[in-house]
C-alpha cells in the first residue's frame, strides 16, 4: 500500500459546498479504485492523504498535480507499507478547519493562518493535523477508527452548511 501526503494552495478560496462536492465526487471515484483518503482545508491551504495500490495512487496524484484549482502541490510524504490504511474508513472525506468548532475540537485552540501556512510545509505537522481531523470526523460520524481494517472506503454523508 502506498501513502502520499501532500500540501497545496487554492487558486481561489472555495466555499464549503464546493469542497463537499469535490469530496463526494472524489469519494465515488476513489471507491471504484480502492483508494482511501482524507483532506483538510484551512484558509486556502490543503493537506491531503491518499492511500491505496501504488499504481492507482500515483495516477490519482498525477491528476491532482494537474488540477487547475490549486497550485504549489508539494508531496510531503511517499511511503510504502504492508499494513491497512491509517485513514481507511472513507474513500474520501474532509474537514474544513475554518470552522471554529472543528478547530477547537481538533486542536483545542485556534491557530493563526500565517502560522498554519508556515507549519503546513512539515510532514510531521501535516500528519498530525490529518490524524486529528480524521479522528474528529470519526467521532462526529460515530465511527470506531480502530475498525479501519474491517470496513473501508465508505462514501461520507456530508451536512451542508
Amino acid at each position: 500500500m502506498l501513502t502520499i501526503v501532500y500540501r497545496s494552495e487554492a487558486i481561489d478560496r472555495l466555499p464549503y459546498s464546493a469542497l463537499a462536492d469535490i469530496c463526494l465526487f472524489s469519494a465515488r471515484k476513489n471507491c471504484e479504485q480502492g483508494i482511501t483518503g482524507f483532506l483538510v482545508e484551512f484558509r486556502g491551504i490543503f493537506l491531503q492523504v491518499l492511500e491505496g495500490e501504488a499504481e492507482l495512487v500515483d495516477r490519482l496524484f498525477a491528476r491532482i498535480v494537474d488540477d487547475p484549482r490549486h497550485r504549489d502541490v508539494t508531496p510531503l510524504l511517499r511511503e510504502t507499507s504492508g499494513g491497512p490504511p491509517e485513514f481507511g474508513f472513507w474513500a474520501m472525506n474532509f474537514g474544513p478547519l475554518d470552522t471554529p468548532t472543528f478547530w477547537q475540537a481538533v486542536f483545542g485552540t485556534p491557530m493563526r493562518s500565517e502560522e498554519f501556512r508556515q507549519r503546513s510545509h512539515g510532514v510531521g505537522f501535516a500528519r498530525d493535523v490529518l490524524s486529528r481531523a480524521y479522528m474528529h470526523a470519526c467521532i462526529v460520524a460515530d465511527v470506531d477508527p480502530a475498525a479501519r481494517d474491517m470496513v473501508r472506503g465508505n462514501i461520507p454523508v456530508l451536512v451542508r452548511s
